[in-house]
């Protein structure tokens, strides 16, 4: 009879085990993916940075010609649906996919917003698997190397269990800096119009946001909203500004800094949680077999009588 009850509490105590560390595995999940996808974005850059550093004088001058001459043959930007889901179909045949494609691998350049530490490869195209780790640029808007009468649209999703990308992104305010690097320029972009709310079904809305403005020079960030609902479009634009040299502010630094720690606290106090528990969970295992050696013990000591 005893052994019967042994046995169970031990079931009852692996099962209470397996469930807590399944339950801390899926909390852990997001946070450990979005911790991969940030190293993996910083390999993607560092790889982009390289291979412009490989190129020559004549190339950089090249890549900056086709990309403004693109941007000049196009009066109005025409993006043909919603960005989220568009099948760019043969695009890597087409002359567009060989603009700014210096290492060949489809990125463009990279997108940092110091506030909410944000620092994105910038991918042709807005294909989904592009979108699960990264930021896509809307093909039918201006490519993102500036100039007046250009207006380009990066597109990222909100809420993905894996990466972060723009969830973050209903945080900014009018006000704030972003910066996209391209080639060897770095080009400032301080938010000047926030639309927090436009249905994904209303084409006119999107368009006339996403429409080039004379004699401006902006850059719209796009991605869905609400939160976790995503029936519509959350839109942040800026105007380019100068660049300073260093890239950022020290008030945007502070601001990196400080949004870098609240990002991944809850990943050290979870853990921390964990080890705790985990130690916890070890002791309280060592007792109860003590106690059990020492019933048997007794027992033996009692049958021998």
């Amino acid at each position: 009879m005893k052994r019967n009850i042994r046995m169970k509490k031990k079931i009852t105590t692996a099962g209470v085990g397996i469930i807590f560390f399944i339950g801390m595995a899926l909390v852990l999940y997001p946070m450990a993916a979005d911790m991969w996808n940030d190293y993996r974005q910083k390999k993607l850059i560092s790889n982009y940075e390289a291979a412009v550093e490989e190129l020559e004088e004549k190339e950089y001058k090249e890549q900056w010609e086709k990309a403004q001459t693109f941007n000049k043959q196009m009066d109005t930007c025409s993006p043909y649906e919603d960005a989220f889901g568009i099948c760019d179909g043969e695009m890597e045949q087409t002359e567009y996919w060989k603009i700014l494609n210096v290492s060949g691998d489809g990125i463009m350049g990279y997108l940092s917003i110091p506030k909410i530490n944000v620092r994105l490869s910038i991918y042709h195209g807005t294909k989904d698997e592009v979108l699960q780790t990264g930021i896509g640029h809307l093909n039918g808007t201006s490519l993102p190397v500036g100039g007046e009468g250009t207006h380009c649209t990066l597109v990222a999703h909100r809420g993905l269990p894996g990466a972060r990308l723009f969830t973050d992104l209903d945080q900014i305010e009018e006000g704030d800096r972003f910066y996209i690097h391209i080639l060897d320029q770095t080009l400032a972009y301080e938010v000047c119009e926030i639309l927090p709310m436009v249905d994904k079904t209303d084409r006119e809305a999107i368009t006339k946001a996403l429409a080039i403005r004379e004699g401006e020079d902006l850059v719209t960030l796009y991605t869905c909203t609400p939160y976790g609902v995503n029936s519509h479009r959350l839109l942040v634009t800026g105007r380019r500004i100068p660049h300073e040299e260093n890239g950022k502010t020290e008030n945007d630094s502070e601001k990196e800094a400080s949004f870098f720690t609240k990002k991944y606290a809850g990943v050290y106090l979870i853990a921390g949680v964990l080890v705790l528990t985990g130690v916890a969970y070890g002791i309280r295992k060592i007792l109860i077999n003590k106690k059990m050696q020492k019933e048997k013990e007794q027992d033996g000591k009692g049958g021998r009588k």
